[in-house]
This record gives C-alpha cells, sequence and structure tokens, in this order.
C-alpha cells in the first residue's frame, strides 16, 4: 500500500475515533458544548481527508471538479466548529468577528456551487501528475476563480479571530494557554492557508492537504479538552477530600455538642464515684487509726475504692472517645454493644429525669463494619433528643424503648419515646439548623443522617403509637463476623 493511502487514511481513522469519544462524552454531559464542536470538527476533517485522497488518485477533470465542489462543504462545517470551539471553551474572540468569518466563509461556499466549477476554479482544463511521498499522484490546473479570493479572505478572518482570542486568554492572565490553544491554532490555519494559495494559484505543485493543517488543530484542541478533563479529576479529588474533611470536623462539632449537653449527667456520673472513693478513703483511715484495725472490713473498702475508680475511669474514657477528633476507623461491632455504652454514658441523665428505659434486643444479632464513636455519637444525640422531647411529659409517662432485629443484610435499631412528637414534615428536623429548640443549633440529626450515610446506611422518623415520636436507623451488616468487640449486657 501507498505512503499517501496510509498516511491519509490514518488520519481520516483517527479522526473518526476522536469523533466517537468527544460525541459520546457529549452525550452523557450536554453541557460540554465544546466536546460536540471539536467531535463535528473531527468528522469534518475525516471527510476532508477521504476526499483529498480521491482527488490525488482521480482520472478524470470532472471528477476532480465534483470532488473539489463537495469539498468545501466539510471545510465549511470545520471552520463553524473551529470558531464555536474557541467560543464556549476559551470564552475569547470577538463575536462579531468569528460571525463575519462564518458569513464570509457561507458565501464562499454559495459562490462554489454557482459560480465556475468550483470556488477554486473557473474551468479544470487538465490533470497533472506530480511526485508526492515518493509516487505519482494528480493535481488539478486551469484558470482559477475570480471568487476564490472570498474563501481565501474567510480563512485570514478566522486567523485574525483566534489571534484576538489569544490576546484576551493572555491578558485574562492565561498565557501558557493563550500559546498553546488559539495562536497554535491560528499559525495551524495560517499554514493550511499558505499550502491552498501555493496549489490552487499555481505557485507549487502541491497536492491538497488541507486535512494535515486542520488535524494539528485536532490535536491542540483535544489536549487542552484532556488537560481540562486532568484538572477537573484534580478539583473532585481535592474537593472529596475537603468535604470529607469538613464532614469529619462538622461531626466534632457535634460531639462537642453532644458532650456539652451531658456535661451535667457526667458531673453527676463522676461525682458518685468520686464520692463513693472519698468516703471509703475516710472509712478505711479510721479504722486503721484502731488498736486493733479489722483488716477484713479495709479489704472490702479497698476493693470498692478500686472498683469505683474504674468506674470513673470508664466514664473519663468514654467521653475522651467520644470527644476524639480523628480518622474514621471502620471495625466490625455489635449494635447491642453501642447501645450499652450509650444507656450507661446516659443513664444518670435518664435517671433524673425519670424516664423508664425498656430494651428488646436481638439477642444475636450479626455484626455492622462502622466507626464506633459515630455510632455512639449517633445513638446518643437520639436518646438526648428523646430526653428532651419528654420534658414537658408527666413523669409517670416518660418511657424510652430500644428495640433491635435484623432482617437479611441488615441491622435495624428502633426507639420511641413518649414526647412531644414530631412535626407535620418529619424529613424536616433533617434539615441542617431546623430546631424547635430555643438553643439548639439544629446541626444534631442532620449530623446523625451524614454519619449513617457515610456507614451505607438510612435514618428516617415517624410518629409513634400512642404519642411521642420513632427513630428507625437500618446499618447493613459486616461481611465478616471476625474481630467483634465484646458485647455487654444491658
Amino acid at each position: 500500500m501507498s505512503q499517501v493511502t496510509i498516511i491519509w487514511s490514518m488520519v481520516a481513522s483517527a479522526c473518526l475515533v476522536l469523533a466517537a469519544i468527544h460525541l459520546l462524552v457529549w452525550s452523557r454531559h450536554r453541557q460540554s458544548r465544546d466536546r460536540v464542536a471539536l467531535g463535528i470538527h473531527c468528522l469534518a476533517t475525516a471527510a476532508m481527508a477521504f476526499t483529498e485522497l480521491a482527488l490525488m488518485r482521480s482520472a478524470s477533470t470532472d471528477a476532480s471538479a465534483s470532488l473539489l465542489r463537495w469539498y468545501q462543504i466539510p471545510v465549511w462545517v470545520n471552520y463553524t466548529a473551529v470558531v464555536l470551539f474557541t467560543s464556549w471553551h476559551l470564552k475569547a474572540g470577538r463575536p462579531w468577528l468569528g460571525s463575519l468569518g462564518i458569513l464570509t466563509r457561507t458565501i464562499a461556499l454559495f459562490l462554489n456551487f454557482t459560480s465556475g466549477v468550483n470556488v477554486n476554479f473557473a474551468a479544470i482544463t487538465s490533470l497533472r501528475t506530480i511526485s508526492f511521498l515518493g509516487e505519482a499522484v494528480t493535481i488539478p490546473a486551469g484558470p482559477p476563480n475570480p471568487f476564490m479570493p472570498v474563501a481565501q479572505l474567510s480563512l485570514f478572518l478566522l486567523i485574525a479571530y483566534l489571534i484576538d482570542a489569544a490576546i484576551t486568554v493572555w491578558k485574562r492572565g492565561e498565557k501558557s494557554r493563550a500559546i498553546l490553544v488559539p495562536a497554535t491554532m491560528a499559525a495551524w490555519i495560517a499554514g493550511g492557508t499558505a499550502h491552498a494559495i501555493l496549489s490552487f494559484w499555481g505557485l507549487a505543485d502541491v497536492p491538497m492537504a488541507a486535512c494535515l493543517y486542520f488535524l494539528g488543530m485536532i490535536a491542540t484542541m483535544a489536549f487542552e479538552l484532556s488537560r481540562d478533563t486532568l484538572r477537573a479529576g484534580s478539583l473532585a479529588e481535592e474537593l472529596r477530600t475537603t468535604k470529607e474533611d469538613r464532614r469529619q470536623e462538622v461531626a466534632h462539632l457535634g460531639r462537642v455538642a453532644t458532650v456539652s449537653g451531658l456535661s451535667v449527667s457526667l458531673a453527676h456520673e463522676m461525682n458518685q464515684p468520686l464520692g463513693i472513693i472519698l468516703s471509703n478513703a475516710q472509712a478505711a483511715q479510721r479504722l486503721l487509726a484502731r488498736d486493733n484495725p479489722d483488716l477484713v472490713t479495709v479489704r472490702q473498702i479497698i476493693a470498692d475504692i478500686i472498683s469505683e475508680n474504674r468506674r470513673a475511669s470508664e466514664v473519663i474514657r468514654r467521653t475522651r472517645d467520644l470527644l476524639r477528633r480523628g480518622e474514621v476507623r471502620q471495625q466490625p461491632i455489635l449494635i447491642n454493644a453501642i447501645a450499652s455504652e450509650v444507656l450507661n454514658l446516659a443513664g444518670p441523665l435518664l435517671r433524673d429525669q425519670h424516664v423508664a428505659v425498656t430494651c428488646d434486643l436481638d439477642p444475636t444479632p450479626p455484626s455492622i463494619l462502622a466507626d464506633p464513636i459515630q455510632m455512639q455519637q449517633v445513638l446518643l444525640n437520639l436518646v438526648l433528643n428523646a430526653c428532651e422531647a419528654m420534658e414537658h411529659t408527666p413523669q409517670d409517662q416518660r418511657r424510652l424503648h430500644l428495640s433491635t432485629h435484623h432482617a437479611k443484610d441488615s441491622i435495624h435499631l428502633t426507639l420511641k419515646d413518649s414526647g412531644r412528637g414530631l412535626p407535620a414534615d418529619p424529613e424536616s428536623i433533617f434539615t441542617p439548623f431546623h430546631t424547635t429548640k430555643e438553643q439548639g443549633l439544629g446541626m444534631g440529626l442532620p449530623i446523625c443522617r451524614s454519619i449513617t450515610e457515610a456507614h451505607h446506611g438510612q435514618i428516617w422518623a415517624e410518629p409513634n403509637d400512642p404519642s411521642g415520636a420513632a427513630f428507625h436507623l437500618v446499618l447493613p451488616t459486616a461481611p465478616s463476623q471476625d474481630t467483634l468487640l465484646p458485647s455487654a449486657k444491658l
């Protein structure tokens, strides 16, 4: 196969592949108008390549005249696509200058079909055989069409439009982009224009090869879009990381606010073991001051001190873990153990508010893959909200019921209270900054939903029968049962 056939066929094939890629991207993202402009540009350049190859293999003047006449249609399409790409992608170039260029090219296309055999030749009188890339090809010869300068004027207008766009992009501070895209495209057009003048005016024995210059423009445009794609991917990753960091920070602030709301309960829970430790230590001191101390009793007192010390340490540990800020650490855990931790942590508050707690827990629940601290935050927020909702409920009617059960590949947790109930639109309570509390920020439940969705779960609320609210939490089970955290009894 000849080199000419190989090169022009490869140009056409490359353009068709690029057209398919960019038009497919545009079909998925219709706002990417620059990609449809490039896709059409590629299709037109492929048509030019096939026509130019046929011209170099033409055997008659009539065939050459016809090919040159229809050749102007993909040239017009290419011209228009370049103007639109520059306008849509670079947001540069004077619109009137681009429109004037398209209008001039349209006039040239009209003259192509109404004067002479085409816009380049008034008539094709002969075909000359020349050597090109080591083989014989034919080029048309004949008197030029007096309207051919109109077509060439349109090319100079396109060069002016691209240079103007390059100046605009340069002034915006995008100097490298100005040189890489519109300036380089103008250089390709200038090269193609010079080649056309040499060929059609008979100044040099060269065949039509405009598709090679347009292929250079396509490569420039495609490279620019690929840079944008890489830049968009980088920005998306940065945004995802920033969003995740922001979500973790908001969740951390939510835990701080939760602990702040538990401050009275925590103080009460700490005071109890500290008071017992103090009284036991004083009792042991008095016993040891006797002549014959009761060592058995002293040992029991010391054992009580150790037990209460561990209890106080556990309160501190739970609070410290809840306030911990860092990356999410998902691991297989049992939802019953988390519920136990939360009810123990909120126990003093529940007792002080005379809330009767009942539980109906699945005896053998599968584990879930979750961050235990974040799960504590979700359940603790729901428990505190329930306590606040029952603030004006008669003491003998304050009830909190927690239940868990598993179905297929998920764990279901339900928390019901007998408080004031939900608004007409239960979903509104999960809207950021929506609150019914005088001092509330309206971020607790949105954070709960954010954490739940980050664990691929769901949370919603519905009215409880006969009064109050019921919150439902559904989380997927862990893929394996290994490395479970120890479960605590309620």
